[in-house]
C-alpha cells in the first residue's frame, strides 16, 4: 500500500506575488508585504507554498494543510519542528523564530532533500 499526505486538509488563498526573485510552484514563501508574497530572506516565516504558476503576478498558495516543500537542512528529522524559510524556496529548521510543523516524513533524492509537513 502507498501512503500519501499530499494535499490532506489543504487550505489555498490568492495572493499578489512579488517578483524581486522567481517563485515557482512547490516553493515555500513567506509575506513580504499586505496580501503579498515571496521568498523573502533567510528565517523568515513561512505562510504556505506556492501551488500554481504565477498569472498575472498574482498566485494560489497552500496556508494550511499537507504539503511537500524543500528542505535546506542538512539533516532533517520527522516530528514537530520549528521552520523557516530558507530564502530561497525552501524550509531550514531554526531554534528561534519559525513555524511549528509536524513533518511527516523526510525524502532524499537526486534533486535533493524535501518534506512532507503539516502546515
Amino acid at each position: 500500500m502507498d501512503i500519501c499526505f499530499e494535499g490532506v486538509g489543504q487550505v489555498a488563498a490568492t495572493f499578489k506575488v512579488d517578483s524581486s526573485k522567481a517563485v515557482l510552484p512547490g516553493m515555500a514563501v513567506t509575506l513580504t508585504a499586505d496580501g503579498t508574497v515571496g521568498l523573502g530572506s533567510a528565517g523568515n516565516m513561512p505562510c504556505g507554498v506556492l501551488l500554481g504558476g504565477v498569472r498575472g503576478g498574482a498566485a494560489a498558495v497552500q496556508i494550511s494543510g499537507v504539503a511537500k516543500v524543500g528542505c535546506s537542512d542538512a539533516a532533517p528529522r520527522v516530528g514537530w519542528q520549528t521552520l523557516a524559510c530558507d530564502g530561497k524556496g525552501g524550509v531550514k529548521t531554526v531554534t528561534t523564530g519559525g513555524l511549528n510543523c509536524l513533518v511527516l516524513a523526510v525524502d532524499e533524492d537526486e534533486t535533493g532533500k524535501s518534506v512532507i509537513v503539516k502546515l
